[in-house]
């Protein structure tokens, strides 16, 4: 069903707004005062935000019929709260305007069978004749003994393509990026290159558990071990036992543990060769690019961020249409 309401980023300060929204959590809090409140996230289908409903339990929503989980309608009002704005839910009931979860969820921009195919159509491309198995062979094979959650996955909790199927989009991107400078440094090996990038996060599939409508949190195995560790360890296992080029496997391993660039940032160890450093800056650049993307839509032309967005060093500034 085609969205048609105002979504949450075009609400001017000191508004109203009734339409359709997926709770994704609902949290009991207390105010100063003793009375209860609580915090409730939501999706419109582009962004989501916490909103206050003072007055009231989580067992008395629940005793309406409201859990999180559910499409509903909300009355909401928009206000500036310590610099920055601020959402408080008037009213909420059982109506869910015709919309669907599905309707509501954050969703990649491109079909997610689209990106898919193309990742598994240029690993493909890369497969060259000689004495080994291809390193395009170990790629497909793990990626399609685990393409569920790899479609379906989100790529981090809260700072880039935190949504469901954001793995696939940030890798899909990567993967055009990372093709696109093999033509400009055809020094580059495109087969290691291409297998690194489509690789470099696929540990991510059991560092989060994502929901239905794309929410992530970390599993056991994520606090304990992280995505870097979990990714070369799965390179290896199904390495062993294989003719792969033992030298390309090792570079591989390596463009795993190195992606993040530097031990501040999670790399357990910094880019030793070409294919590595190319790795960890195109990497950046997407989740970077795409923070730019997420932040823009909800700015209007000339306007800057309220803050600092977490993982940037400055405001994000959206430029004037200049012609």
């Amino acid at each position: 069903m085609e969205d048609t309401y105002t979504k949450f980023s075009k609400l001017e300060l000191d508004s109203d707004l009734t339409r359709p929204v997926l709770i994704t959590a609902i949290n009991e809090a207390q105010a100063r005062n003793g009375k209860p409140f609580l915090n409730i996230n939501m999706l419109d289908g582009e962004s989501e935000i916490q909103a206050k409903m003072f007055d009231m339990t989580a067992a008395a929503l629940k005793n309406n019929g409201i859990n999180d989980g559910m499409v509903v309608k909300a009355l909401l009002h928009k206000k500036l709260f310590g610099g920055a704005p601020s959402y408080t839910v008037e009213k909420i009931e059982i109506d869910n305007c015709g919309m669907t979860v599905k309707d509501l969820v954050k969703m990649p921009p491109v079909d997610i069978d689209e990106m898919y195919g193309k990742v598994c159509e240029l690993l493909e491309s890369t497969k060259t004749e000689g004495g080994c198995t291809p390193l395009a062979c170990l790629a497909l094979e793990i990626i399609g003994e685990n393409e569920k959650r790899f479609k379906t996955s989100s790529a981090s909790i809260v700072m880039h393509h935190n949504m469901r199927g954001g793995l696939l989009y940030h890798t899909y991107r990567m993967m055009l990026a990372a093709d696109a400078l093999c033509a400009v440094y055809t020094s580059l090996d495109r087969e290691l290159l291409l297998c690194g990038t489509a690789l470099h996060d696929i540990g991510k599939i059991w560092e989060y558990k994502t929901s239905t409508i794309g929410s992530a949190e970390y599993t056991k195995q994520g606090v304990l071990f992280g995505h870097l560790y979990m990714g070369a360890a799965l390179i290896k296992e199904h390495s062993k036992n294989s003719d792969y080029n033992k030298e390309k496997v090792m570079m591989l391993v390596h463009m795993i543990l190195s992606h993040h660039g530097a031990a501040e940032w999670g790399a357990v160890k910094s880019p030793s060769f070409a294919e590595a450093f190319v790795l960890h800056y195109v990497d950046n650049i997407d989740a970077k690019l795409y923070m730019c993307e997420d932040h823009n839509a909800a700015l209007n032309e000339g306007e800057f961020t309220e803050r600092v967005p977490y993982g940037l060093d400055n405001r994000l500034y959206r430029p004037t249409d200049t012609e």
